[in-house]
Parts: structure tokens; C-alpha cells; sequence
């Protein structure tokens, strides 16, 4: 959704294809990455930081045209382990759970006001982009459908 409506690119249709490499998620793309197998990749932060931080040779960079995410919730189930879920998540939604998630673990908060920034991250330059849900729901089946068809990938489950 991001590139099509933020970037408005077109999915590969009527442009050279460059060299390209389908990976079934992003952990074994961003060790290709690391491994110089590849030079560039759209990766999910939280994928790449840990690497970085760990002293892999690679560079984050942050569009200024935006970042999106993709917020999500947790809910914990009543059961036996329902109090500690609680308090998990009231630890993780804490100021301190918060520049813990971002500095250590690099995920990327959708808080209006942030407790800290991710290493490279300039909130006065790139914006963050948050699809809208229920449009999301719609397109997504469709633009798969395409998104395969265009790059030739057929799922084997």
C-alpha cells in the first residue's frame, strides 16, 4: 500500500527488472544482506537493527517520503498467565518498556509522542505512514494476486 499510494510505483509492470531475489520473509533477506549477497533491501527495522547493533556492515537508511508501519495489538487471554500477560504489557507500553523496544529490540513506536527514535531516525524529515485498516482488508487478496503474478511466485502451502 505504501508504494503504491505513497510512492505511486507501478509493481514491476512495463520496467526493467532488475536483478531480483524473492525471500519467504525478511530474516533470511537481511542475512543476504549482511552476507554482501545483496546490496539493497526494503527490510522491516526491527529485522536489521539487532545486526547492526551486533556489528553487522550495513547501513539503515530512513525515506524521507516515509516509513510505514503496520501497528499492532496484544490482548491477554484470562488463564493462567493472564496477570503476568497484564503486566507485561504494561511494562511494554511504559516510557522504560518503550526506549527499551526501540533501543535494544528496534521496533518502531506509532505513540504520538515517543519516548526515543530509532538510531537514524529523524521525526522533522520522514513521516510515519499507517495504512488505513479497513482499506488494507480490501486490496490486499487482489494485489497478492498481482504481486505473484508479476514476479512469478507461487506459494507452497
Amino acid at each position: 500500500m505504501f508504494e503504491r499510494q505513497v510512492l505511486a510505483r507501478i509493481t514491476g509492470r512495463g520496467r526493467r527488472q532488475p536483478s531480483r531475489r524473492l525471500y519467504p520473509s525478511g530474516a533470511p533477506a537481511s542475512d543476504a544482506l549482511v552476507r554482501g549477497e545483496v546490496q539493497i533491501a526494503p527490510l522491516l527495522y526491527n529485522i536489521v537493527w539487532t545486526k547492526k547493533r551486533d556489528g553487522a556492515p550495513l547501513e539503515i537508511f530512513f525515506p524521507p517520503e516515509g516509513v510505514p508501519i503496520n501497528p499492532m495489538q496484544r490482548h491477554p487471554e484470562d488463564g493462567a498467565a493472564s496477570n503476568a500477560a497484564r503486566l507485561f504489557l504494561n511494562w511494554n507500553l511504559s516510557q522504560e518498556g518503550q526506549i527499551f523496544m526501540i533501543k535494544e529490540l528496534g521496533n518502531v513506536t506509532s505513540l504520538k509522542k515517543p519516548p526515543a527514535y530509532p538510531e537514524g531516525y529523524d521525526p522533522k524529515v520522514v513521516k510515519v505512514w499507517v495504512p488505513d485498516f479497513n482499506q488494507y482488508q480490501k486490496l490486499h487478496a487482489g494485489w497478492m494476486e498481482e504481486w505473484n503474478k508479476t514476479y512469478g511466485y507461487r506459494s507452497r502451502t
